[in-house]
């Protein structure tokens, strides 16, 4: 079940209040707000940010469930939804009974010293890994604002 509450009705969210399955928007540019979940908390939160985005910071139910995933990636939820520091980012609802789907193992991420280097995924199974494999991992460090936006604009180019 989908509950959505909608952009004025929680400016900000504390870190420990943030769980798995919440629906967040936040202000992409100008002209377009977009949309994602957070999947998994794995030392810090991996979000998967939707193909779905609108000049209003309006998603619905249906919206929600036939989006597609553009982008997986660790996010400084800290930064984003509790201090406020940088963009605009806000909760917006909540699948309650969210679960990752199966397809989501194969997101992996690297982190450690590269000379011991391990790699998770959002299912928080950690495997320790070689040093070319840690390299040519995406890094499990949460990414800002600018982070993100930047990897949307690098997927939208090349889709």
């Amino acid at each position: 079940m989908i509950k959505i509450w909608g952009w004025e009705k929680k400016p900000r969210t504390m870190l420990r209040f943030l769980k798995i399955g919440d629906i967040f928007c936040f202000n992409y540019d100008d002209h377009t707000y977009r949309f994602g979940r957070i999947m998994a908390h794995v030392i810090v939160h991996i979000v998967e940010i939707f193909d779905y985005s609108s000049d209003q910071p309006v998603i619905t139910e249906k919206d929600i469930l036939s989006a597609g995933r553009l982008l997986v990636t660790p996010l400084d939820t800290y930064s984003l939804f509790d201090r406020k520091s940088e963009g605009e980012w806000r909760i917006i609802g909540r699948q309650e009974d969210y679960t990752p789907p199966e397809d989501a193992a194969e997101f992996w991420f690297s982190w450690g010293d590269c000379s011991n280097g391990r790699k998770s995924n959002v299912f928080d199974q950690t495997v320790s890994i070689s040093e070319e494999e840690w390299k040519a991992l995406p890094p499990l460090s949460p990414g800002g604002d600018y982070d993100v936006k930047s990897e949307i604009a690098d997927k939208l180019k090349n889709i």
